[in-house]
């Protein structure tokens, strides 16, 4: 009896988690209702513009000595389990919907001033001010984001955006 019921609810995700791939809209309406959890996988591949890039956010700390070198903030990279459990996908998705909201806004806004006082850039300033510090003795600290095209030898590395200094302060912090 327990495997037959076992067995029924495998099917039965199973079925789901097929559907939940095809575009389908009311079945995708019923899903954001009935599965606020995302228990459902949905794995976009494909898309009118697939992903050719990967964006990197880093940062650095400026102590009395100079700057640091770069450090990347780390989110968990994905393994094997991720089609079972995998909780760093929304840190992940996070990432990605920030830089790509930042860098929607520094095309719009064309280097304007103004950037900094989008959601976005304060996001993602606080993401990085939440980072441990390279140095314990820095001042201030920089991030910026890198776009990497390739892999191995042939890998391009070019900077997309790199933000102010932002000084550190017992009290709070000053841009």
């Amino acid at each position: 009896m327990r495997g037959a019921i076992t067995l029924m609810l495998l099917t039965t995700a199973f079925i789901a988690s097929v559907l939940n791939q095809l575009p389908i809209r009311k079945w995708h309406s019923f899903i954001a209702r009935a599965d606020p959890w995302t228990f459902l996988p949905f794995w976009g591949f494909f898309g009118p513009n697939p992903a050719y890039a990967g964006v990197h956010i880093v940062y650095r700390d400026r102590s009395r000595d100079g700057w640091s070198g770069w450090e990347e903030i780390p989110i968990p990279s994905p393994n094997g389990w991720r089609w079972l459990w995998n909780p760093a996908r929304h840190e992940r998705k996070a990432l990605h919907d920030l830089i790509n909201g930042l860098a929607k806004i520094i095309h719009e806004l064309n280097g304007s001033d103004k950037i900094v006082l989008s959601s976005c850039y304060l996001a993602l300033l606080a993401w990085v001010c939440e980072q441990a510090r390279i140095d314990t003795t820095a001042v201030c600290r920089q991030f910026a984001l890198v776009e990497t095209i390739g892999h191995g030898s042939v890998r391009q590395v070019r900077p997309v955006y790199v933000s102010r200094e932002v000084y550190f302060d017992e009290s709070r912090i000053r841009t």
